[in-house]
C-alpha cells in the first residue's frame, strides 16, 4: 500500500471535505511520488482558490477565512486519527463509534461556521452550508458504506 505523510494526509481530507466539486482533485492528491509532500502546498493552494472562489471571498475575507479553514481540517484529521484512521489504515468500528465521529464532524463544522458568522455576508454563509452540508452527506454515506 502508499504511505503517506501527514501533509499528504491533510491534503486527502482537505479534497474529501469539499467532496463533489472536489473530488476530481483526489488522485492528484493521492500521487505516491517521491514529491508528496513538496507538492502538498500547490496543491493546498489550488483547493483553497476553489473556496476562495466558491465563496467569492474578497482579499481581506481571505485572509481570516483560509486559516480557520486550516484549522478546520486538521480538527477533522486529527479526529479520524483519534479513531484509528490513517492513508493505510481504515479501523473496523462498531455503529456507535461511526454515529460518535459523525457527530463530532457536524460538531466541528458548527464551530468552524460560527467563526466564519462575522466574517462572511448572508450568500458566503449560505454557500458555506451547502459545503459542508455536501461534506456531511458524502462523510456519511463512506463512514457507513466502510470507504472512508
Amino acid at each position: 500500500m502508499q504511505t503517506f505523510t501527514r501533509a499528504a494526509n491533510i491534503a486527502r481530507l482537505m479534497a474529501f471535505l469539499f467532496s463533489l466539486s472536489v473530488l476530481l482533485c483526489v488522485p492528484q492528491l493521492q500521487a505516491a511520488d517521491e514529491d508528496v509532500e513538496s507538492d502538498f502546498w500547490e496543491k493546498y493552494d489550488d483547493i483553497t482558490d476553489w473556496v476562495t472562489l466558491r465563496l467569492e471571498l474578497t482579499p481581506e475575507q481571505e485572509k481570516s477565512v483560509l486559516p480557520i479553514l486550516s484549522g478546520n481540517f486538521e480538527r477533522r484529521l486529527g479526529l479520524l486519527e483519534q479513531y484509528g484512521f490513517s492513508a493505510t489504515e481504515y479501523p473496523e468500528l462498531n455503529r456507535v463509534q461511526k454515529e460518535e465521529i459523525d457527530a463530532k464532524m457536524i460538531a466541528i463544522g458548527a464551530d468552524t461556521r460560527a467563526k466564519l458568522v462575522p466574517i462572511l455576508n448572508a450568500e458566503q454563509l449560505e454557500e458555506l452550508k451547502k459545503i459542508q452540508e455536501e461534506f456531511h452527506l458524502d462523510f456519511r454515506h463512506r463512514l457507513f458504506k466502510d470507504k472512508l
